[in-house]
């Protein structure tokens, strides 16, 4: 089964595969493995350029000859715990995709042993979480001394032989070393935290996908076309529902995926002609449903940082609705729209809730920062609110023009052919 891996023969899923077909050029890799003895695949990663985050426990069977190779590339950071309590085996692969199961970092893991590990991909709202667990343990860890990592070596050479004294060793390191162990995960309380580890990959996919909206934007606003005037809409909700139609009409499916990689010059062309065919229709939800009543409904909650904190559970449901992305969660709850709706507001704090809200739309200082804060620091995430509920919000309201951003846009843009990371 496509996204299983459990070292199987015959179906040739072996975890070590996944983990180095996944890391590409350059792509950003995290690993928070309780043991780790198999350096090959981690040094085959760091060959090709990748930058590597490593979180491992001292203590039997991990290798301090393993982390001596890796320690020896200067695109690898090392961190470390000595507690037991540290037993994640946690694969992250830029903001694409994690593996997580069973599998450590060693060779009879990877290869060998009956493992089972899952993909997580960038359309699981999971994902973030995810991204988010490993900040914790990474925040929490220590940076190994080489001081400390002779000492390892040295009581690990005293009982290599003799497995059966691995607990031994594993007091030893903890008499000397202390004990550090992960604090128990938290996600509602806040802490202070420094700058997310994934704000500068966030960045770069996120600017790739307003550039790529604004090679549309340019086109559109080339054309002199408006469905709506801007007095009653923005132009970039208007070319939202532009590319929804491209969505429904031109790309459904999964055909978004077979259009070419095209120029942006070549881009104008083509989406000209498709803004050709989009002057002939009435596309009734947008000119009626998002101009007469779904935007006028957003502002009514969003229009201000006073707004937002007033609004009752239902307002603020109601609102939210107007998201794509956040309405169409109501597919995995029990009651369709009506169950999802009695269901938010449980998921967290509502003062909580609103506060985080109306930091992400009118709060202090860069706007793309208060939206990687609101993905990953814990201090502003929201349950049930992903990536792609968080970029949609801003593009329905923002200071800064930017556009509606989540799964449909991306798989739009890349029908247009432009290069973004999909939702």
């Amino acid at each position: 089964m496509e996204g299983v891996f459990a070292n199987r023969s015959e179906k040739r899923d072996f975890v070590i595969n996944e983990l180095e077909r996944r890391a590409t050029d350059e792509c950003p890799v995290y690993i928070a493995s309780a043991f780790f003895t198999h350096s090959e695949v981690v040094e085959r990663i760091l060959q090709k350029g990748c930058k590597v985050l490593m979180v491992v426990r001292l203590g039997f069977p991990t290798s301090p000859l393993a982390i001596e190779k890796v320690k020896a590339y200067p695109n690898l950071q090392l961190r470390i715990y000595t507690g037991h309590a540290f037993h994640p085996k946690l694969y992250i692969f830029g903001d694409e995709l994690a593996l997580v199961g069973s599998a450590n970092l060693t060779h009879a893991a990877l290869l060998t042993n009956q493992e089972v590990m899952v993909s997580i991909g960038s359309d699981d709202a999971r994902l973030m979480e995810l991204m988010a667990i490993f900040e914790d343990y990474w925040d929490g860890a220590e940076v190994p001394t080489d001081e400390q990592l002779a000492f390892y070596k040295e009581i690990y050479k005293q009982n290599e032989q003799h497995q059966e004294k691995s607990d031994a060793l594993a007091q030893k390191v903890l008499e000397k070393l202390g004990d550090k162990s992960p604090a128990n995960i938290n996600r509602g309380q806040a802490k202070p935290k420094k700058q997310s580890l994934f704000l500068s990959n966030f960045r770069r996919t996120y600017q790739e996908a307003v550039s790529a909206f604004d090679i549309v934007r340019k086109t559109y606003r080339a054309s002199g076309y408006r469905k709506a005037p801007e007095s009653a809409v923005p132009l970039r909700i208007e070319i939202d529902s532009f590319i929804s139609w491209v969505r429904e009409k031109i790309a459904p499916g999964e055909s978004w995926k077979s259009g070419p990689f095209r120029t942006a010059s070549e881009q104008e062309k083509h989406i000209g002609d498709l803004i050709s065919q989009w002057k002939t229709v009435y596309w009734k939800h947008f000119e009626e449903t998002i101009v007469g009543e779904r935007y006028p409904r957003f502002n009514s909650v969003f229009g201000s940082r006073e707004a937002i904190l007033a609004a009752d559970d239902s307002e603020l449901f109601d609102a939210l609705g107007t998201l794509h992305s956040f309405y169409d969660r109501f597919r995995f709850f029990d009651g369709g729209v009506a169950g999802w709706k009695a269901k938010f507001p449980t998921f967290n704090d509502p003062k909580r809730t609103r506060e985080t809200l109306a930091y992400l739309v009118y709060g202090e200082g860069e706007i793309v920062q208060r939206m990687a804060n609101a993905i990953f620091d814990s201090r502003w995430k929201l349950d049930e609110f992903g990536q792609a509920n968080v970029q949609e919000l801003i593009g329905w309201h923002n200071r800064e023009d930017l556009p509606i951003i989540n799964g449909r846009t991306t798989k739009v843009l890349r029908y247009f052919g432009s290069k973004v990371r999909q939702l």
